[in-house]
């Protein structure tokens, strides 16, 4: 029998990494990047109803990640004749692409002219670093159903990011450069910009900016499906588990432009911070609950359950 000694430097070192990352605050917008997989999801982040968790490995998968795409850039810059603008030349920041009075915004690896295959076409450029699972998989797919139909295949999320970003960048092309961990290999293809697909993907933002009371369907009814299984809010959407208490959570909340919210509770607009906080008059939105508003007074929501029980709704 084999007995697994760990090393207690370093696991204090993982817990420290966790406690320092998931101390930070999540996204305020609708990502682009998020669009493509379980709207239900999409939708219980936009409105914060829960924080999502990361464990060591995976926080240092996310910094491979990002390090490897820097890495990418820099080996591309490397061909003669191949331009590639990962900032915005304004700002010196990942271009971004915006919509939906700010709350839709998406933020491109780059962009990139100079293909050997396609020398005089500006493409949207995305660099994904991935498992040696998944990179084979991409390289069966590239043979299997041919360069331009891979990426649907492959990953939808990452599909529907690169049609969302051709999209407002009114670009017809896309490439996708896929990496093993570290860059220690590497393909890519060229993806067709399809119009249908990518306000597809656009609407589907939008009902979720623009329908806050309106909870989408889950990806599957089965707690037990493989993306249900691995999902952060699970708990939230297949066990019950009451969402996060805040401003986003509540029903007197409202997105407003230029990223903005409001509280027609109090008649303000509100910070980040109270956006996070809530306060004491905060009352679900519907969605939530599962169950039917039976009444609505200044002091609570009385709802029937589907058990058939009452539920008051009377704030934190």
């Amino acid at each position: 029998m084999i007995i697994e000694i760990g090393d207690p430097t370093l696991e204090a070192a993982d817990k420290a990494l966790e406690e320092k990352e998931n101390k930070k605050t999540g996204r305020t917008y609708l990502g682009m990047s998020g669009v493509g997989g379980c709207e239900r999801k999409t939708y219980y982040s936009f409105y914060m109803a829960g924080v999502e968790k990361f464990k060591a490995k995976t926080l240092k998968n996310f910094a491979d990640g990002h390090r490897t795409e820097d890495l990418i850039v820099d080996r591309l810059r490397l061909v003669d004749g191949l331009t590639v603008i990962a900032n915005d030349p304004e700002t010196n920041k990942q271009i971004e692409v915006v919509d939906y009075d700010g709350h839709f915004r998406g933020h491109l690896d780059g962009e990139i002219l100079g293909l050997k295959q396609a020398p005089k076409t500006w493409h949207v450029l995305e660099i994904k670093c991935v498992n040696e699972k998944s990179f084979a998989k991409f390289k069966k797919l590239k043979k299997d159903v041919g360069e331009k139909n891979t990426l649907k295949a492959f990953n939808e999320t990452y599909y529907s990011q690169h049609q969302l970003y051709m999209l407002y960048r009114g670009q017809k092309r896309g490439y996708l450069v896929v990496s093993s961990s570290g860059g220690r290999d590497w393909d890519a293809v060229r993806t067709d910009f399809n119009k249908e697909a990518a306000e597809f993907y656009a609407r589907r933002g939008e009902r979720i900016i623009r329908n806050p009371d309106v909870l989408p369907n889950r990806v599957s009814e089965k707690p037990d499906y493989f993306i249900c299984r691995w999902c952060a809010l699970s708990d939230i959407c297949h066990e019950g588990k009451p969402p996060d208490r805040n401003c986003r959570t509540c029903v007197y909340s409202q997105t407003k432009e230029l990223a903005g919210w409001f509280c027609k509770k109090h008649d303000k607009n509100l910070t980040v911070a109270e956006q996070r906080e809530g306060c004491s008059d905060q009352r679900y939105r519907p969605s939530f609950i599962k169950g039917e508003v039976v009444t609505v007074d200044d002091v609570a929501v009385t709802y029937c359950l589907e058990d058939g029980t009452r539920w008051l709704d009377a704030g934190a």
